[in-house]
């Protein structure tokens, strides 16, 4: 009799348990556990500033023979050394989002079912398959090119580096120092120079050759010279550089902030490198939308959304990238942070509506009646 008993007690105990687990996996292939009883998190977007800068690198390579060139040419002021010149060319704004962390909210209910969420958890979409685009990672990388392999220098001679041949030897090597080369380089580019101006003004009153050829040889002239006169004066070479920064505001005004830093000699430096000046960034939010905002979302405006589905009313706020007193570049964006939040009505969430957000910054993009298509 007593073993009837545990054997009744433990069959009991074992259904019991079977029991349980198919209704645990029930809920969880229905939604039930993850979606409307638990709840969905998400997040609202706040906006974040990225700024895109293109900049030049020149490289400027001092000649051989600079230390002749007022001597042989007259050129005065050539540079002595070798160096890099930096120039900020181009600065473009634009604006992305990411979750805020003072924005994390729970669908709950019904509505839960309903939501769609971007790979980072931003709220996208109610009651609609929304494509969120695909997020790219933004590199800052401060590595340049090396332009010194790309500047060179070739010895130019046109004069034998052979002496006659004599009883001992067919031919006898001969250096040539460097006041020699020098001298020898200045005089080519005068004959160059003749030799071009004889032809331009015909001054041994002959024929001249077909216009195609004459545009060749009077080109070829003037690329010797130039090569000639390099030795003297130097040469550069030019690389542009694109850099991307960002930067995510709070909910208040932003003074002074230091972006990244630039130096004519290094180029675009991270704001940690206090080689370079500080470029800094200034966002003038616009208090008065904020005002209106904020007097609607007050205690006694605010309602609570029982469903836990808030969306953005974003701020404005104007954008300037400063060097100093100089502004580099000025925008006007819509900033998520800069505004306020504000819950989704109960009669847009029974399923016959479908709501678009835009990503960057929350607020409603759409509202499509279904019934009505």
């Amino acid at each position: 009799m007593r073993l009837s008993i545990f054997t009744l007690i433990l069959t009991f105990f074992v259904i019991s348990m079977a029991s349980a687990q198919k209704d645990d996996k029930r809920k969880a292939a229905t939604g039930t556990v993850a979606g409307s009883a638990e709840g969905v998190v998400y997040a609202l977007p706040q906006t974040g500033i990225r700024v895109h800068v293109k900049a030049t690198r020149e490289r400027y390579v001092n000649g051989p023979f600079h230390m002749y060139a007022e001597k042989m040419l007259g050129i005065g002021n050539v540079p002595s050394t070798s160096s890099d010149r930096w120039n900020m060319d181009e600065m473009r704004i634009e604006a992305f989002s990411e979750p805020d962390p003072d924005q994390i909210h729970k669908a709950m209910g019904q509505a839960a079912k309903l939501v769609s969420l971007t790979e980072s958890g931003i709220l996208s979409g109610i009651n609609v398959s929304v494509k969120a685009p695909e997020s790219a990672i933004q590199t800052q990388s401060f590595l340049t090119k090396d332009l010194d392999q790309q500047v060179k220098f070739t010895d130019l001679s046109i004069w034998s580096f052979y002496s006659a041949a004599d009883s001992t030897r067919s031919f006898k090597m001969v250096s040539k120092n460097m006041d020699q080369k020098a001298a020898e380089a200045a005089e080519t580019i005068f004959n160059l120079r003749n030799s071009r101006f004889s032809l331009l003004t015909n001054a041994d009153d002959e024929p001249l050759p077909d216009g195609k050829s004459f545009e060749v040889m009077t080109e070829e002239l003037g690329k010797m010279e130039q090569n000639y006169l390099a030795l003297f004066i130097g040469k550069s070479s030019k690389q542009t550089y694109e850099f991307s920064f960002d930067f995510i505001p709070g909910q208040k005004t932003v003074k002074g902030e230091v972006f990244f830093r630039f130096s004519e000699d290094r180029g675009v430096l991270p704001k940690s490198d206090l080689s370079g000046r500080p470029i800094v960034i200034e966002l003038s939010k616009a208090e008065n939308l904020a005002s209106k905002q904020a007097d609607m979302s007050s205690a006694e405006n605010a309602i609570p959304a029982k469903n836990g589905l808030y969306y953005r009313m974003p701020g404005v706020a104007e954008i300037r990238i400063m060097d100093g007193s100089t502004q580099l570049a000025g925008a006007r964006v819509p900033v998520a942070q800069f505004g306020t939040t504000a819950p989704i009505p109960e009669d847009l969430l029974e399923g016959s509506f479908r709501l678009e957000f835009f990503p960057t910054t929350g607020a409603i993009k759409s509202i499509t009646n279904i019934e009505k298509q």
